[in-house]
């Protein structure tokens, strides 16, 4: 406890109105007279000394400068090295934990508050590819059917879902602070919505719509980072940019159908361009003694597409014919038994 010198009580009383005048707290100006914060407040008032008001502007003023000296102080000793980094690119958050790296002793928190009100310009953090290609899918699956109002679908989420998408996200979500049922629910959200699009494959979403429900579900959620609004789901800019447009998005995933009527994933491949894929997959799978898996898929299309010959995404194949882990070479035949065009002629003589 701080104590003074003996006072007259007029001196005192004259003291404490001007220390409170100063900014000074009532419970501060009490302890070192041995008294409670009310009769502080008491006498104050009774002296006729600054209002309560009058004294927190005190002390955000006193914050304030004490706020700005410090950061001056950083910028003065690490100000020129910052620019330098940001003039090669590096972002403000790498700059933070390159400094702090080789100078132990800089407070992380006062760097951020420092070079953000700094006149370093400096480039903005590049979002879109933080996540994986699916999981950019999985943020459009998630409002797809939160959109419908799915219900969550744990059974058949943790059957289909990739366990490398389902790590990829529960990362995510738990350094965002979202809480284990929190996750759960959204995983079980999106197997809902894949499962609801096989029984209905006229379902879709518009961008303008996915970017609503974006905003409200990432506040409701409280979807937020250490550095600002979180990311994923991403935005629908970030997934236009993945995919191409948004329409692209969809076919890729296999969402939506024309006005004709053509089954989910039909949107841009027919379907003896599906059974002509899986076919051709399972040929060089076994050629190659390798197993048929979704990520090996994946990656034949990228070779394919790079040859010049267009290949269905393996989502959409998956939304086609149910599942991969039930996918197999006799989908090619089965689903082709009808009809006699050139390409199904040519995949049943192969079966």
């Amino acid at each position: 406890m701080t104590t003074t010198t003996e006072l007259s009580r007029e001196q005192r009383d004259a003291t404490m109105v001007e220390r409170y005048s100063d900014g000074e707290t009532l419970d501060a100006i009490g302890q070192s007279y041995g008294i409670t914060r009310e009769r502080v407040r008491q006498i104050i008032a009774k002296v006729g000394g600054a209002s309560a008001e009058e004294s927190r502007q005190k002390r955000m003023a006193a914050r304030e400068s004490a706020a700005k000296a410090a950061n001056e102080a950083f910028l003065a000793e690490y100000g020129e090295v910052s620019r330098q980094m940001a003039r090669k690119g590096v972002v403000r958050s790498d700059v933070i934990l390159k400094l702090q790296a080789l100078y132990p002793a800089v407070d992380v928190d006062l760097a951020e508050d420092a070079l953000r009100e700094s006149s370093i310009v400096f480039d903005k953090v590049q979002v879109d590819d933080i996540f994986s290609k699916e999981a950019v899918a999985a943020g459009v699956w998630y409002l797809f059917g939160a959109d419908l109002g799915l219900s969550p679908d744990p059974a058949w989420a943790v059957v289909n879902l990739d366990l490398s998408l389902m790590s990829e996200l529960r990362a995510a979500l738990s350094s965002a602070e979202a809480t284990d049922n929190d996750i759960a629910t959204i995983l079980g959200v999106i197997g809902a919505a894949q499962r609801h699009l096989s029984n209905s494959p006229e379902a879709s979403i518009t961008g303008k719509r996915y970017g609503q429900l974006r905003e409200e579900l990432v506040i409701a959620l409280g979807l937020v980072s250490r550095q600002g609004a979180f990311p994923w789901p991403p935005t629908r800019q970030t997934v236009m940019k993945r995919f191409g447009g948004w329409n692209e998005a969809l076919e890729e995933m296999g969402i939506g159908a024309t006005s004709q009527g053509r089954p989910k994933g039909l949107l841009k491949f027919t379907r003896e361009d599906y059974a002509d894929a899986v076919r051709d997959f399972y040929a060089v799978a076994s050629d190659a003694h390798s197993n048929a898996t979704y990520a090996a898929y994946e990656e034949w299309v990228k070779q394919e597409v790079a040859a010049g010959r267009p290949r269905p995404s393996g989502a959409s194949v998956r939304n086609v014919y149910g599942t991969w882990a039930s996918l197999s070479p006799a989908h090619g035949c089965q689903r082709l038994m009808t009809g006699t065009t050139h390409a199904q002629a040519r995949l049943l003589h192969t079966c």
